[in-house]
């Protein structure tokens, strides 16, 4: 089982996003933008490599975006509306992510076996995204998944106008 963190307000505000081992190491940065067509995140292993990319391709209550890892389209993801929760669904791969997403606790399952879980956590130093992941080979999946969730699940107040100060986490 592998346990990452992302700090949710970087998440929410379109920012950077660092995530980091339990050890508090470094191992990815994601950049890009959401909003349009076409636009997306990049995730980046924490020397420079490209790892995967998130494209919206759909914009609207329902969304819907296309991953790739290493430059090959490995699924799409959809927003549906469920009797009391919307849920997603990752093609391809057979995923289906539910939750109470009132309380940001979050599950990705293939047939009945656990990918992903997504829990909110509140430390001295911020709000986080805390994952554990069960096999290694499916992180940079599930940290694009990660971030989907974050942006599409709960509607926001829009962020303050100006640039963050990033602090050190």
């Amino acid at each position: 089982m592998i346990h990452i963190y992302m700090k949710e307000q970087y998440v929410a505000r379109k920012e950077r996003i660092i995530i980091k081992d339990e050890a508090g190491k470094d191992i990815y940065l994601i950049t890009g933008k959401w909003g349009n067509v076409g636009d997306g995140l990049y995730l980046y292993k924490i020397d420079g490599t490209l790892v995967a990319e998130v494209k919206q391709t759909k914009l609207s209550l329902m969304p819907k975006f296309d991953i790739y890892l290493s430059g090959k389209k490995v699924c799409s993801v959809s927003k549906y509306p469920g009797i009391h929760n919307p849920y997603f669904r990752v093609s391809r791969i057979h995923w289906i992510i539910s939750g109470d997403f009132a309380n940001h606790h979050y599950k990705i399952l293939h047939l009945t076996k656990t990918v992903m879980t997504m829990d909110k956590v509140y430390l001295a130093s911020g709000d986080f995204y805390a994952l554990s992941i069960k096999r290694e080979q499916d992180l940079p999946l599930c940290v694009c998944l990660a971030v989907i969730l974050d942006h599409w699940v709960i509607p926001r107040a829009p962020a303050k106008d100006g640039p963050l100060n990033l602090p050190a986490y």
